[in-house]
Parts: structure tokens; sequence; C-alpha cells
């Protein structure tokens, strides 16, 4: 059985204490209330991983606890397993159907307790391995990585993944940065626990310190995103939209490990990975007073750039390949073939909103030509027509995405073949175009295997 946190609410404390040497004999740590409102102390305080809820006490009973739990969402995925030394049939009917996992009458027998315990705490685990699981197919896209940034990318995120460190990732809107996130998460000790997502792009600045740090009133807790990120990673999207109150909440909370919800009195031990990203310039941001200097550099412990598409050409037609196999599929349409024409012009394109407006572009081509060959007329209609940046994006030579001696070497090769053959081969006037000695050309001519007589004219 795995070692878990219990809460055992009852009136009685022999019951309470034999349960808890029980419960400790296992390995489990626990904590105790008397009454209804102890245990919403104590709840808050640490969500408990399972609780053991007497129906009968004095005030407040634990069918009406149960009940202000469940109508305030306060349990998530913490099972209740309610006991009693009066139970009835009535009684365990209406506590399942608030929401108990099970119910036991006293006196509790050892083997039964155990039992109903661990069946219990294996339930909720499979039901958080499920929502993990989930999340994890509907963003399981592989990196791809055959032009040089995105292999120096797919680099930094092996070496990174297995460490502890908070990463701050920079890059183009719609350049995959939370992919980068998710891999980053998934290559981490921490992949089995949450990846919990805060965007701020999308999220009314007046509520995103709530939705950070969670709430607590007299009859109801909001465990904010912090809280369900315990021993996983909190991933916060866009970080350059947090108000400044909000950011020097944050910093004391990365500080101090530990923070407050709002309205709440009790301090909360914090244990997340912290990874953030902007599609902006944070160094701007500081220098315009809009960012904290101490958050940005308290966040920025390991910095990542994600190269845009426009940087990466040679990963294209492999991305186009795997969103039309992926689209088709998901959308139970025939996969279409691409021309090669219409690749090349995909891939000449300047593509400012990066992958997510390929993947976009890619969809549009499936939904309109699904069971035939797309043509490079359909690529021009998806792109709008937009020729003026496409003819600017389709001058960018290939080269550009090999290193520097390679380009150099390409870019010579090139130039001196354009002029050569606007001096229909004539070297000689051709170093006096290119501002080169004679015999240097000569030189640089062969080691390019570059031969003069095939640009004379026939």
């Amino acid at each position: 059985m795995s070692k878990a946190h219990i809460l055992v609410v009852d009136d009685e404390p022999d019951i309470r204490n034999i349960l808890q040497d029980i419960l400790q004999d296992e390995g489990h740590s626990v904590a105790q209330a008397e009454n209804a409102e102890q245990a919403r102390q104590e709840f808050a305080k640490q969500r408990p991983d399972l609780v053991l809820l007497d129906i009968w006490m004095p005030k407040e009973d634990g069918i009406s606890v149960l009940k202000k739990w469940v109508e305030s969402d306060t349990l998530g995925d913490t099972p209740v397993i309610m006991i009693s030394g009066h139970g009835t049939v009535e009684n365990a009917v209406e506590a399942v159907k608030l929401g108990a996992y099970d119910f036991l009458e006293k006196p509790l027998s050892t083997g039964k307790l155990l039992l109903c315990l661990e069946r219990g705490l294996e339930n909720a685990s499979l039901r958080q391995e499920n929502k993990r699981l989930k999340t994890r197919l509907q963003y399981d896209s592989p990196m791809i990585s055959n032009s040089d940034s995105t292999q120096e990318l797919l680099r930094h995120i092996q070496l990174l993944g297995p460490t502890d460190s908070w990463v701050f990732i920079t890059g183009e809107s719609g350049t995959g940065k939370h992919l980068v996130a998710r891999k980053i998460h998934e290559n981490s000790p921490r992949a089995d626990s949450e990846f919990v997502e805060l965007n701020l792009a999308a999220m009314p600045s007046e509520s995103v310190s709530q939705q950070l740090f969670g709430s607590e009133g007299e009859d109801k807790i909001v465990r904010g995103s912090f809280e369900q990120a315990q021993g996983g990673t909190l991933f916060i999207n866009e970080v350059l939209g947090l108000n400044m109150e909000t950011q020097n909440k944050l910093l004391s909370a990365l500080q101090e490990r530990r923070f407050l919800r709002l309205g709440g009195t009790s301090h909360i031990e914090l244990d997340v990975r912290v990874i953030v990203t902007t599609s902006g310039s944070p160094q701007d941001a500081v220098s315009q007073g809009r960012f904290s200097e101490d958050l940005y550099y308290r966040l920025n412990v390991i910095p990542i750039q994600v190269p845009s598409l426009r940087q990466r050409r040679k990963d294209l037609p492999e991305l186009v390949d795997l969103f039309i196999e992926d689209i088709a599929s998901r959308n139970q349409l025939d996969t279409p073939e691409i021309a090669l024409d219409a690749l090349k012009t995909l891939r000449g394109y300047d593509w400012p909103g990066n992958v997510r407006q390929l993947q976009n572009v890619v969809q549009r081509l499936i939904v309109l030509n699904s069971g035939r060959k797309i043509e490079n007329s359909d690529v021009l209609a998806a792109l709008d027509g937009d020729m003026e940046i496409k003819s600017k994006a389709l001058q960018l030579p290939e080269y550009f995405e090999g290193d520097m001696r390679e380009a150099k070497e390409e870019f010579e090769k090139a130039y001196l073949n354009h002029h050569l053959n606007t001096v229909d081969g004539n070297v000689s006037a051709l170093a006096k175009k290119v501002g080169l000695e004679r015999t240097h050309l000569y030189r640089k001519l062969k080691s390019l295997n570059i031969t003069a007589r095939d640009a004379k004219p026939s």
C-alpha cells in the first residue's frame, strides 16, 4: 500500500488514537479532528489523501460535512470512508450518493479497515493517473529536429529535464513553447506528478492572484495552481502579463518556498518546479518597469530560446507530414498526398504565426482537399495569395540552415556563378567585377569546383 496522509474525524478520542496507531504502523501520516470545524481546518492545512469520517458527531454530523465538501468542490480526488457505530442502510446509501467511497461499521475490523483503505487509495491513484494519461495523449507530439536550431533545443531539453531548475522559455508566438515545457516536465523526476498550466494571456488580471494562490473562506477552499501542482510542474504562460502586486506575491512565494491562500492564515509549503514563457522581451519589460527585476532573475535560472519556423525550415516537410496524418485521423478524413511544388511553397513561406499557423493551414488544406492530392494552387489559396511575403521568403537559400563555414562556401559559389554568367565566363572581367586579384580568383574558382567555360555562350 502506498504511504499516504490520512485525516481521521471522530468525536471519540479513543477511536481516533486507535486508528492513528494502526495507520502509523502501516507507515501513513495521520491528522486528527474531533468535530466538523476541526475537520475543515485540518483539511485546509494539508490536503489528505483519504478521510475517515464519523457520521454521528455533536453539533454537525459527518453527512453534513461531506455534503459541504462536495458542494464546494473541496474534495477533488480525495476518497472519504464513512464510519459509524449506529449505521443504517439509509445512512450508507445517502453517504455513497453524496460521493463517499465506502461505509464501515463500528467496531472496526483492522483487516477490513486496511483493505478498504488500500482500495480507496488505489482508486484515487487510478483516477489521477487517467487524468495525466489523457493530458499526455492530448499533447503527445514528437519534437521534429532535422534543423540545427531544433537539435540544439532538443539537447537543452535533455540536459534540463533531469534537473529541478526553473526554466524561462522565450520565443515568438506559435513556436511551440508549451510543447517544450511539457517535454522538459516529461523528462524530469516529476514526470509522474501534475503538469498544471496557468495561461495569463486568456485570464482577466484581477483573477490571476486567486488562480495562482487559491483562496479560503468559512466553508469553501479553492486550491490554486501552486497547490494543484504540488510535487509536479507549474507552467505559467505569458508571465509578463502578471500585474506588479501579483509579481511581488509570486516573488515572495518563490523565495520563501511557501505561500498563503487569499484569505488564509496558514502557510502552505511549496514543492513545485516552475517553468514560465513569454513571446515578448523580458529585458524590455524590466527596463520599462513593467516586470520586477528581482522576479526576472529569480525565474530566469535556465533560459531557453525556441526558434521560429523561419529558423528551422528543414523541419517543415516532416511537420507537414505529421500534421496531415494527425488531422486526417482525428477528423476521420482520407489522408491526402501533397505535391512537391506545394511543399516547396509551404517551405518558402515566411510563417509569421510559426508552427501554430502551419498547423492551421494544413488543417484547412485537408478539410478542403480530403481524398485528393494537395496541389500548389491549393496552398496558394490557403495562404491567401500573399505573394509579397512568399516571394521574399522563397528567396531565402537553403544553406541558411547549415553552419557558417558551409553557408559561406555555398554563398561564394552562388555569388561567383551568378557574376560569371553576366560576363559570359570571362575570368578577367569577373576579377574586375568582384574585386579579386586574378590569380586568387582562379584558386577560388578551383576550390569551389567552378568551371569558367561552362558559363560561356555556346
